[in-house]
Formats: structure tokens, C-alpha cells, sequence
């Protein structure tokens, strides 16, 4: 957790974050603009292009003229400003974009238990109290709900709430306060 020193207001896509949040994909990495707001997907593929672009191209200072390097590769656009972006990153982490975390399971499964709590129907509450106690918690949760569609739903929006608290909470934590006039999603 950083220090924050000041309140920054960004237009934030609190959506977006919530479903970042949900994520526990392996080879993506999530960054905050800090003063955009904006969010950059930075993939593993794309971070080793980048890291042999800085090996092949830097000068003897560790200096590098990227959209030189850029233009003698056979790069489709999305590609090059996909590089670009891992460039910006790379060369302002810290300053100007911080890491987004990604999902935890261990809040996820937590997240189960607390809605199994809020169930009245004995019966559905030991269904879905055996289905996280067994391997495959999160695919046997689901799949007890997929024959309760309105507890299913109300699972959906219980979780969403959760993520979006995180989401919130890990904002306020970085000094981030979401800026309504910019984001339609508040």
C-alpha cells in the first residue's frame, strides 16, 4: 500500500476495475493511469517483446529511440502501440501508473461463505455449504446455483457489491477519489 500524499480525482471505469478484480489470470498485468484514469492491459508476450526491443535497440547508455526500434519491426498497430504502452509503464510504474492487484481467491471463496450465510432455505444453504467444501469450490457453488436462478442472481449482485467495495476501498487506499463528472459508471 503506498502513502498517498495528496487526493488525486480521476475518471476511473469502476466496471471495469470490478471485473479486473474478479480476474486471477496468469500473464496479464493491470495499470492505473494516474492521470488519465485510463487502464492498460500489459500481457507477458508483450512485456518480452519489449524487453528484447530494450536489448536490441538500446544504445551503450541505456537509452532507447522506441518508435526507431518500432519501425524497422513487422508490427501490426494495436502491436506497436501495445509495446508503447508497455513502454510507458515500464519507464513511469510508481509515478504515473501503479499495478491494479489482481483477484484473490482466498476473498472469493470468503465472498461464498458470507452468501451461504444470508440463505433462509436450510436445504440450499447445506447444498451450497458441501459444494465449497469439496475441490472445485467455485465451479460446484455455481453449478448448485444454476438450478436457483433468483438466488443465483442475487449471489451475482452480492459478489458484484463485494468487488466493487475492494475496488473502492484499494482506490481510497492509493489517494484515488473516482471522479463522478468524468465516469458514467457511478
Amino acid at each position: 500500500m503506498n502513502e498517498p500524499q495528496s487526493v488525486r480525482r480521476l475518471p476511473v471505469d469502476l466496471e471495469e476495475l470490478v471485473h479486473i478484480f474478479d480476474l486471477n489470470e496468469t500473464g496479464l498485468s493491470w495499470y492505473l493511469d494516474l492521470e488519465t484514469g485510463r487502464i492498460l492491459l500489459i500481457t507477458d508476450e508483450t512485456r518480452y517483446q519489449l524487453e528484447s526491443i530494450y536489448d536490441q535497440y538500446s544504445d551503450e547508455g541505456g537509452q532507447i529511440d522506441l518508435e526507431s526500434a518500432l519501425s524497422d519491426l513487422d508490427l501490426s498497430n494495436s502491436e506497436g502501440q501495445e509495446i508503447r504502452d508497455a513502454h510507458q509503464v515500464e519507464t513511469a510504474l510508481g509515478e504515473r501508473f501503479i499495478a491494479i492487484p489482481a483477484g484473490e481467491q482466498r476473498q472469493g471463496y470468503r465472498d461464498m461463505v458470507d452468501f451461504i450465510e444470508t440463505i433462509q432455505d436450510p436445504r440450499l444453504k447445506t447444498r451450497l455449504q458441501q459444494a465449497i467444501n469439496k475441490r472445485g469450490a467455485f465451479r460446484n457453488f455455481k453449478d448448485a446455483l444454476s438450478v436457483y436462478p433468483n438466488v443465483r442472481e442475487r449471489w451475482f449482485t452480492f459478489k458484484d457489491d463485494r468487488l466493487r467495495q475492494r475496488v473502492l476501498a484499494w482506490l481510497a487506499d492509493e489517494g484515488i477519489e473516482v471522479d463522478v463528472s468524468g465516469s458514467e459508471d457511478i
